[in-house]
Order: C-alpha cells, then sequence, then structure tokens
C-alpha cells in the first residue's frame, strides 16, 4: 500500500516529505508547531498545520476519549485560588500534543493564560462538551468575556489577583519594527510597549511562544532606534491566518540590549510615564 507524504515547511526551510503520522509525531514532541505549513495538493498551496486537512483527519481519528475524574492527568503549576464564584466551578482539561492536562479550575485556566504556561491554541474540555476545541474558540475564555469577569470581581481583591499584575506600565506606542527569526525578516508594527517588553504585529504567522527573535525597533520621538534580543511570549491565535506572512499579534519579552540602549530605553518610559524602571 502506497503511503502518501507531505512536504512541511518551518521557519523558511522546506522538510520532508514524511507520513502523516511522522508529521503528528513531530508536532506531539514540539519538533513542529501547529503554525508551520504542510503542502496541501488539494488547495495546491501551502495551510498551516493547524488547517491541514490530512493531518485533522489523523487527529481525529486519535482523538482521546473524554476523561474522567478519577484519570491520572499530568498537572501544570497553577494558582491556588483562596475561593472561587460558585458560577464556574467547572474542572477543565487542557491537550497540548500528545500529553493532557489538569484538571483546572475556571479562573485556573484564565490565571495560567495570563502566566504563558498555557496558550490561546491549545485545546480545552469541560464535562458537557462534545469535542476538544482551541481555548480562543470557546466563549467563556472570548476577550469581552474575561473583561465583564474582571469587572465583576474588582470588589473581590483574592479574586483580582488571578489576573495578571503588570510589572511595568504600559504604554500605547505605534513604530515600525524588523523582526529576525534566525531565517527570515519580518516587518512589523509596534503597538504597545514598556521598559519590559512589547506588543507587536508582525507579518509571520510561524512564530511560536518560546522562539527567541531579534528585533529592531525605529526611531521615535525622544528614542533613537535600537535592536532588542527578544521572547515570544504570547501568540494571539487567528484561525483564518493560512498565509506565512499574515500578521499575527505577539508579545515579546526583552531579554537583552546593550547597556546604552537599555538606558535610553529607561529614561524613556521613565519620562513618560513618570516612573523608574526596576
Amino acid at each position: 500500500m502506497l503511503v502518501s507524504r507531505f512536504l512541511v515547511s518551518r521557519n523558511g526551510e522546506t522538510l520532508g516529505p514524511w507520513a502523516i503520522e511522522m508529521i503528528a509525531q513531530k508536532l506531539g514532541m514540539a519538533e513542529l508547531a501547529v503554525t508551520d505549513f504542510a503542502w496541501d495538493e488539494k488547495a495546491n498551496d501551502w495551510v498551516t498545520l493547524m488547517e491541514f486537512s490530512e493531518l485533522k483527519t489523523y487527529l481525529h481519528s486519535r482523538k482521546p476519549q473524554k476523561p474522567m475524574a478519577s484519570e491520572s492527568m499530568e498537572t501544570l503549576a497553577r494558582p491556588a485560588l483562596v475561593m472561587e464564584p460558585e458560577a464556574i466551578q467547572e474542572e477543565w482539561y487542557v491537550s497540548r500534543g500528545q500529553q493532557k492536562f489538569g484538571p483546572f479550575s475556571y479562573l485556573g485556566i484564565i490565571k495560567a493564560l495570563q502566566d504563558k504556561s498555557v496558550f490561546e491554541f491549545d485545546y480545552i474540555w469541560t464535562a458537557g462538551m462534545d469535542n476538544w476545541i482551541r481555548i480562543a474558540e470557546h466563549e467563556k475564555f472570548a476577550t469581552e468575556t474575561i473583561r465583564s469577569l474582571l469587572k465583576n470581581m474588582t470588589s473581590s481583591p483574592e479574586h483580582v489577583e488571578v489576573f495578571a499584575q503588570r510589572k511595568h506600565p504600559r504604554l500605547f506606542l505605534e513604530n515600525d519594527v524588523l523582526v529576525h527569526d534566525n531565517s527570515s525578516v519580518s516587518s512589523g508594527r509596534m503597538v504597545e510597549a514598556s521598559v519590559g517588553g512589547s506588543g507587536l504585529i508582525v507579518k509571520n504567522s510561524t512564530l511560536v511562544p518560546g522562539q527567541a527573535v531579534n528585533v529592531h525597533f525605529a526611531s521615535m520621538q525622544g528614542l533613537p532606534a535600537f535592536n532588542a534580543v527578544g521572547e515570544v511570549v504570547s501568540k494571539k491565535y487567528v484561525r483564518s491566518a493560512r498565509d506565512r506572512r499574515a500578521p499575527i499579534h505577539y508579545g515579546i519579552r526583552f531579554v537583552k540590549m546593550d547597556a546604552a540602549a537599555e538606558m535610553r530605553v529607561k529614561n524613556f518610559f521613565k519620562e513618560k510615564t513618570g516612573r523608574a524602571a526596576v
């Protein structure tokens, strides 16, 4: 029997051809990411692995059974909550590759999203759901839902602690950037920033959380151009992003910059926010 094999593109490099089982295995071992691409002969185009029909069919055939409360599962580090609203007592489970984590409380999932130990493109399940779906696609984790939850919890300090407290004040700034991921250079825009990092919209859908990138920031009023080594700490899931050059919103944490640039950045934000960088 002839086994179909498929080409995969990761960081601009064409790999394979591999059988679909090999692609699934590499995805589970984090050697590939769901934002990498496969050549879809039916579409005559590159598509992301998360949208690749051959891979989705294969993974669906191996979909795990719904977890039972007594089932032993791996546990991600998650915060201990003092108390939880009675209305959100469900137990939630997260799936990433071949691993399953949980159970989490609803607020535990929100905290894990804030801490970047769980991401929007991970899968989630709770009792009553027919299938695992991406966190980004579940209405209870929609941005507006979480904002509403935060607003309703402002009188309860123990619950407000669930939401990440920013170490540095954030400014909404726009500026041109270039992002280099060791294989290609992508253009983008800075949309927000602090002394510790920046929110960027980059025309590259293949970057993944945990990846190191080099970022060049163009000059802006009061701040000369500078370079920084950054770590991708968040990525906005966009279901329709099929093109490798699709604009994606990323969060970047500054890891390293030269001493002169670091001082200029600290002074810039001190002047803008009135707070000295820690």
